[in-house]
């Protein structure tokens, strides 16, 4: 397990004009962790915990509290779904505020506190209005109703009478920035003209001032501006100019207007939080360091804003006083001290994270074998206490399993590789037990030390899994980011070959039972895996997939053509690279059982492509396990889909990983 150096409570402080830019830190290597390092404690209160109660743990989103300071707002599936959910700070009575079948998501408190508005699709078509839900009647409103566009990233105008949102066509990859009248449902379009390779989103409505603020962001995640538009309407102006691809975020706007809170690689290659002044866009750093950092919001009295710092086991948060220069650590601890979303892609923070008077935060806190709850801790003393438990049942408590942080070397010596690994207690060094790899999706994503249901539910059985976080796996460095680019199932399958082959030296896993396991990208990687390195798998779950990049580009939305464009280049010209690369190519090297699934309505994976992949394997006489998911879209929408969807794959690994005759290695 690495430490982390703390931040000196002295701030690091640079002040330079927005057209500068300073070199990039190499990503720093790691010695490696040798396989027979890891050890499987004895645990004898350690039991098997049932895989539906492992998939029903209740997920919360982070918080953000009401105006009035009487409630925190977030999302959670303790209903079965992802609903939009408030709990009372003082009874700490919780309901959801506009149930439904349907995943909810971005709520954001209205300035009454009577109202919240929130987005959501249809059946997980990715095609989303705004709904304002009334707290007290119940009263729920769709305020937008388009069909063909979707919304998203809203937020209200000061008032309370409007909302600014990001609107995309359905035929179009280009978000631009928009404002409907709550009341009328009137639409007033703020910006046009956006590049099909970029979007626009994030806008912030300040209190102050005559301008919307929102971040132009380009499909390869690696350049992004801030810019701003007149609230009456006119030319939007860039506020962060640059030469060459950076990254320049915005997250927050203090209450008097002068200062953007943002994040920005531009320093040397890491997500570190920056403050613009509006007035002359000149930037001082509050952090610089080599880690990723997540902004989150100005106090109310704008004094001070707050910040997460992103390592290995840990996530911490700090809070920087504007007056008096100093950084303060306000959590300690392994596990994940969040105000938003830790990822790189669009983390945006919710609004409202202090407490109205701005004495206290809200805060979500989760480890590797703690669920998420939310957490209040008082500024003026440390103090904590928590707000919306989520305890693990008794049938649970015992049989989960905590990860451990490894690194592995790349086979071509440019990078370290992160992995968890997580090894079931109990266990005979014997080489006689099966083991997973996990492969994250996105593939602009990261497996993260939480409590990882898919996960659990394998090593909870005694499957030794590790999840490598391969090159192109978001919160790390910008050359890491970057390194997947026109190279997928490149040297990132190789990373996860590594992570095969790191398992098989662990000494307690049999070479011949190792299976590889993903969703989306993941599952694409996992089909290309089986297909390219056929020895090393005994077989593949594969949720999700896509397995041939030209017919995948040819049916998808303009927007995730901009990415693959990004990610494996004109489609024309790279056109022999596009067809190596789909698993679909290579379909008759697979030999060893697949378990495939797809959503029906799947917008980003269409069913068709696990379709015709099984299709070619069977051709050849393989075997697979085909199942299509009717009222899903990209993966499981509600806990009894998860639930099953993690009982096939359990059951699918135990026929063949478990199975008399599993311990044969495939010829």
């Amino acid at each position: 397990m690495t430490k982390r150096a703390k931040i000196s409570a002295a701030p690091f402080l640079i002040t330079l004009a927005l057209w500068g830019a300073a070199g990039h830190a190499v990503t720093p290597l790691h010695a490696a962790t040798d396989p027979r390092s890891i050890v499987s404690e004895a645990r004898p209160d350690f039991m098997q915990a049932p895989a539906a109660a492992l998939s029903s743990i209740k997920t919360i989103s982070p918080a953000s509290w009401s105006p009035d300071g009487r409630y925190v707002l977030y999302v959670s599936d303790e209903s079965g779904v992802d609903n939009v959910w408030i709990t009372d700070v003082e009874t700490r009575a919780s309901r959801a505020i506009a149930p439904s079948d349907q995943p909810q998501s971005g709520p954001e408190w209205a300035p009454d506190s009577k109202h919240v508005l929130f987005i959501a699709d249809q059946k997980g078509d990715e095609i989303y209005d705004v709904f304002v839900a009334d707290i007290e009647g119940g009263r729920i409103r769709n305020v937008t109703q388009t069909p063909h566009t979707s919304e998203s990233d809203a937020s209200w105008a000061p008032d309370g009478r409007s909302i600014v949102f990001s609107a995309r066509g359905a035929h179009r990859s280009a978000g631009e920035i928009g404002v409907v009248d709550v009341q009328t449902g009137h639409v007033r379009m703020l910006t046009h003209g956006a590049s099909a390779e970029r979007t626009r989103v994030a806008p912030i409505w300040p209190v102050r001032g005559d301008f919307i603020y929102f971040s132009d962001v380009a499909w390869s995640f690696t350049d992004a501006n801030i810019m701003r538009v007149p609230v009456r309407g006119g030319s939007a102006r860039n506020l962060t100019p640059h030469h060459g691809e950076l990254v320049y975020s915005l997250e927050d706007i203090s209450p008097d207007g002068e200062w953007l809170l943002a994040t920005s690689d531009s320093s040397n290659g890491w997500r570190n939080i920056a403050l613009i002044r509006t007035r002359d866009r000149t930037l001082t750093w509050i952090t610089n360091e080599t880690a990723n950092h997540f902004a989150g919001v100005f106090a109310p009295n704008g004094a001070a804003v707050t910040f997460a710092r992103d390592d290995a086991l840990q996530t911490q948060i700090f809070s920087y006083d504007l007056r008096a220069q100093s950084t303060r650590q306000l959590t300690s601890g392994n596990g994940l001290h969040e105000l938003g979303v830790t990822r790189v892609v669009l983390p945006h923070p919710p609004r409202h994270t202090f407490s109205p008077d701005g004495i206290s935060i809200v805060y979500r806190y989760q480890s590797g074998v703690t669920p998420p709850e939310l957490r209040v801790l008082r500024m003026t003393d440390g103090r904590e206490e928590t707000l919306v438990p989520n305890p693990l049942s008794s049938e649970i408590a015992h049989g989960v399993v905590q990860p451990s942080q490894v690194w592995l070397n790349s086979s071509d010596g440019k990078f370290s590789i992160p992995a968890l690994v997580w090894v079931p207690p109990n266990l005979q060094r014997d080489g006689s037990h099966p083991g997973i790899v996990e492969i994250h999706g996105g593939p602009m994503d990261q497996t993260r030390p939480t409590l990882l249901s898919h996960i659990q539910v394998l090593a909870t059985r005694g499957y030794v899994v590790i999840s490598p976080n391969y090159r192109g796996s978001s919160n790390y460095s910008r050359e890491f980011f970057v390194a997947n680019r026109a190279d997928m199932g490149g040297a990132d399958l190789d990373d996860v070959a590594l992570a095969a082959d790191w398992l098989a030296h662990t000494g307690y896993v049999n070479p011949r039972k190792i299976g590889g396991y993903g969703a989306s990208n993941g599952a694409y990687l996992t089909l290309l895996a089986l297909a390219k390195q056929p020895q090393r798998w005994a077989a593949g779950a594969a949720l999700y997939p896509f397995v041939d990049y030209p017919t995948e580009y040819a049916s998808e939305a303009p927007w995730m053509q901009a990415i693959d464009r990004v990610l494996m280049g004109d489609p024309v010209r790279s056109a022999a690279l596009w067809r190596d690369r789909s698993p679909l190519t290579h379909a008759d090297r697979i030999v060893v059982p697949v378990l495939m699934t797809a959503g029906a309505n799947d917008p980003r994976c269409p069913p068709e492509q696990a379709r015709e992949m099984a299709r070619a394997i069977r051709s050849r006489g393989g075997i697979v396990d085909l199942r299509i998911f009717g009222e899903q879209g990209h993966g499981a929408q509600d806990v009894d889909a998860y639930t099953d969807e993690n009982a096939l794959v359990v059951s699918f690994f135990d026929q063949h990983l478990r199975a008399r005759g599993a311990t044969d290695k495939p010829q």
